[in-house]
């Protein structure tokens, strides 16, 4: 397993990077999204350089609320165009996996319209993307439609996507982290690891919300040794320090 942190895409890139490898991370998970994290913004040698000056590896991060799904026809379309865009920009840097999310319907739409949308944008995206020799991640974002069969049926229109756990996306809803982990094991290419109460996406530091996290870790030990980002959110990052090392004990436990 390795350990990663994401950089915040209102602070400077560089500054990011480097405070994530002084703080003995192995990887940058690279959020590319307005403002200072636009992909016309990127200074590429710069943040290349950062990235080798502490031997760090890398993996992007495109927006989450980029609208693939949308009933929108156009919208759809802008999406994918934009993605490809910062695709360029990733590819470019020498990032070779890339996180897009799922994208799901207003009520009024149904969950079939939904993995319907989003496949149409996946099947312009993904080879756009294998073209820069980036593989697509889809990370599933906590709706109430990511059921184990509507999720299938999206994997298996699009064999060459891998599947990206957020461990606390796959908290709500009265879901099991631990049983989506398995069921798409054979996919799993990335993981976001954060807490939360249950109730709502609150990328809390590790052990402070409900997540049952020693019979995960134990379940991930089995079949992962992938990357790990820790996707706290919190002005003190003390607190992602301390979930990093808390996570190692465990996982060196499980």
């Amino acid at each position: 397993m390795k350990i990663g942190y994401p950089t915040h895409p209102r602070r400077d890139l560089v500054e990011e990077i480097t405070w994530i490898g002084r703080n003995g991370f192995e990887f940058v998970d690279l959020f590319l999204e307005p403002d200072l994290g636009a992909a016309e913004r990127v200074d590429v040698p710069a943040v290349r350089a950062a990235l080798d000056g502490f031997g760090l590896g890398v993996v992007g991060h495109l927006a989450w609320y980029l609208p693939i799904g949308s009933p929108l026809r156009r919208l759809r379309e802008a999406a994918v165009e934009e993605a490809v865009r910062y695709c360029d920009t990733f590819a470019a840097i020498g990032v070779d996996r890339v996180t897009v999310h799922a994208s799901w319907p207003p009520g009024l739409f149904t969950a079939d319209e939904g993995i319907d949308w989003q496949s149409e944008s996946l099947s312009s995206l993904i080879p756009a993307a294998g073209q820069r020799g980036i593989t697509l991640l889809f990370e599933p974002v906590g709706h109430g439609h990511e059921s184990e069969e509507n999720l299938a049926r999206l994997f298996a229109r699009h064999p060459e996507m891998a599947f990206h756990l957020d461990i606390g996306h796959f908290n709500l809803n009265h879901r099991s982290p631990a049983r989506f982990a398995r069921v798409f094991r054979d996919r799993l290419g990335h993981v976001h690891l954060h807490d939360n109460d249950g109730t709502k996406d609150q990328h809390l530091p590790m052990g402070t919300g409900r997540v049952e996290w020693e019979p995960l870790l134990k379940e991930l030990k089995g079949f992962y040794t992938g990357t790990v980002t820790l996707e706290i959110f919190t002005p003190v990052r003390e607190y992602v320090l301390v979930s990093r090392d808390l996570l190692r004990r465990m996982w060196a436990a499980a």
